[in-house]
């Protein structure tokens, strides 16, 4: 099984925010990233890359995240 992980890229530094991230939602001005163990984050900023491939990762354009600390769904 391969999940992936979600980076911030804030001025060319990319800083992952979560990995093993099995659902990600958009919700208002960001992203909604749930965990394989139903951790999740949410996550401001906008879809700048997604490799499905190789790194299995999704990079957001400059953004702030919050952690949430509730497994059950966002909404």
């Amino acid at each position: 099984m391969c999940l992936s992980s979600v980076y911030i890229d804030s001025d060319g530094q990319q800083e992952e925010v979560m990995r093993d991230v099995a659902q990600m939602e958009a919700k208002n001005n960001g992203f909604v990233l749930i965990g394989l163990l139903g951790e999740q984050k949410f996550v401001q900023g906008k879809v700048s890359r997604i490799d499905f491939v190789d790194k299995h990762s999704v990079v957001l354009k400059k953004g702030k995240y919050l952690e949430f600390h509730s497994p059950n769904k966002v909404g």
